[in-house]
């Protein structure tokens, strides 16, 4: 009788699942977003985890292009919530104007981290002069700083791009 127990225990687990999102920036302003808990990290989404099928395609078909593909609109279910034009303009105007500060704050800490990098290039501290590997050491870091924030601005860019 118990192994139908753990069976059942077993089934039930996936359930309970969670795709909860949290948000951390540390003391440098780096922002890092994960799904394990951090301390002072902020939790900013909860939702249950959603599985959508692909869709099929049948065997030995030729691979479709976004060309010649047609773009089908079906239907949604009648019980689907819907959401007004009005609302979903909102909702568009309000995350541009989110990516837009987003990439403001990007190109300021890019611009920073450029010139962080350029003033350690000219300068090295005794410390460093007596230990040239962590002079290396921070040069690296600096020049890492810089091309993630390069990364974020064209991410950033390349997202507004799409907003309607």
């Amino acid at each position: 009788m118990k192994p139908h127990y753990l069976l059942l225990a077993a089934l039930l687990v996936p359930l309970f699942a969670r795709a909860d999102i949290y948000k951390y920036v540390d003391e440098n302003g780096h922002v890092t977003f994960t799904n394990t808990p951090m301390k002072g990290a902020q939790r900013i989404y909860v939702d249950s985890i959603s599985v959508i099928p692909g869709p099929t395609t049948t065997t030995g078909s030729k691979p479709r292009t976004k060309s010649s593909t047609p773009r089908v609109n079906t239907p949604s279910p009648a019980d689907f919530p819907k959401v007004d034009a009005a609302t979903q303009k909102s909702r568009d105007s309000n995350r541009k104007q989110i990516l837009q500060d987003e990439l403001g704050s990007e190109r300021s800490a890019l611009a920073s981290a450029r010139q962080a990098l350029a003033d350690a290039e000219g300068n090295r501290s005794a410390e460093e002069k007596a230990n040239p590997q962590r002079y290396v050491e921070r040069l690296g870091r600096l020049r890492d700083a810089v091309v993630t924030h390069e990364k974020n601005v064209e991410a950033l860019t390349s997202e507004l791009n799409r907003v309607r």
